[in-house]
């Protein structure tokens, strides 16, 4: 996962967003790790209460506060109750409150930018959160035998792995790196329960080029002046989720659960979920997902800024826009 970190720059002030008081709708979890990298698990519900510590005093005034501006004025007093608000947001415990993902996501994308203050804070730690997409206890349970689809498998596949062992599900890897799914191979060698499919999926079928960069390796257009391709580059295959994933559950056979025959949809592939959902989405299969993890990045925004703050605040605006489509 990809970590932004605005140094000394004060985060994008919270857009104007009417933030909605609790109004006993079925209760959907947030999983975060205080920023636009996150996991968002529909229908994970984690077991029990953050321990927020000292912040724990501060929850509840900061929580009245949310509510009475409605995510708006008193930009100062609100930003100072990040870390408690965020640090109960991820499971859904913010006092009065819960989370809408179709009316809150751009509010709360801005809210938790991570900076030096969120960054030092042991309740917002990234490894501490990211955490609950293995550990914590899906509501209701992954089912043995049920099929899951881990998209972003890298080197090593090692979600891909736990979520086997713990739940034996079926798994599919799929990554499109040749250098990367070479390690798959030998890391999974024979090991049952596991199949290895060296192809990315997006929201169409095409063949583009991959900036190889550690766990933040992205697809790019990318050449030299001569036109040739970069050597920290190499070709890969993405193809349409729509096409790909129907082939994956008939050659899966009847045993998969859920409509679609898909019980976990795992995502982390730098910046590719967005068009991973849509595909699922506009092909009618993603409401037969049982239980969706995805693992969101800010998406670069390449036009001209004035400054290094714009230039987040217009990538969050271009990220947020894709998560809410």
């Amino acid at each position: 996962m990809m970590t932004v970190s605005v140094g000394e720059h004060p985060p994008p002030p919270p857009p104007s967003r009417r933030i909605a008081a609790a109004d006993g709708s079925p209760r959907r979890s947030f999983v975060s790790s205080a920023g636009m990298t996150a996991v968002l698990s529909l229908g994970l519900v984690p077991a029990g209460a953050v321990d927020l510590g000292a912040a724990q005093a501060q929850l509840e005034p900061c929580a009245r506060l949310l509510l009475e501006t409605r995510g708006g004025g008193a930009r100062d007093e609100l930003m100072s109750c990040r870390v408690p608000l965020l640090g109960s947001l991820h499971e859904d415990r913010i006092p009065g409150y819960r989370y809408n993902a179709t009316e809150d996501c751009h509010f709360w994308a801005s809210f938790a930018a991570r900076d030096r203050h969120v960054e030092g804070s042991s309740i917002l730690d990234f490894n501490r959160l990211a955490s609950y997409r293995l550990h914590e206890p899906f509501e209701p349970p992954l089912r043995p035998n049920g099929t899951a689809l881990y998209i972003g498998a890298h080197r090593m596949g090692e979600d891909g792995f736990e979520f086997q062992r713990r739940h034996q599900l079926r798994m599919h890897l799929f990554e499109p790196s040749p250098t990367f799914f070479r390690s798959l191979r030998q890391v999974f060698a024979g090991a049952p329960g596991i199949t290895l499919h060296n192809y990315g999926l997006g929201a169409r079928t095409r063949r583009t080029r991959l900036r190889l960069s550690g766990t933040a390796s992205r697809t790019v257009d990318s050449s030299d002046e001569d036109g040739q391709p970069d050597d920290d580059t190499e070709q890969v295959l993405i193809r349409a989720a729509a096409e790909a994933v129907p082939e994956v559950l008939a050659s899966a056979g009847p045993q998969g659960h859920g409509p679609a025959g898909v019980e976990l949809l795992h995502v982390n592939c730098e910046g590719c979920e967005y068009d991973v959902v849509e595909g699922l989405r506009q092909a009618g299969q993603l409401a037969g997902v049982a239980q969706v993890q995805v693992a969101t990045h800010l998406l670069e925004y390449n036009e001209p800024t004035a400054n290094f703050h714009e230039n987040v605040a217009l990538s969050l605006q271009v990220s947020v826009k894709q998560i809410g489509r």
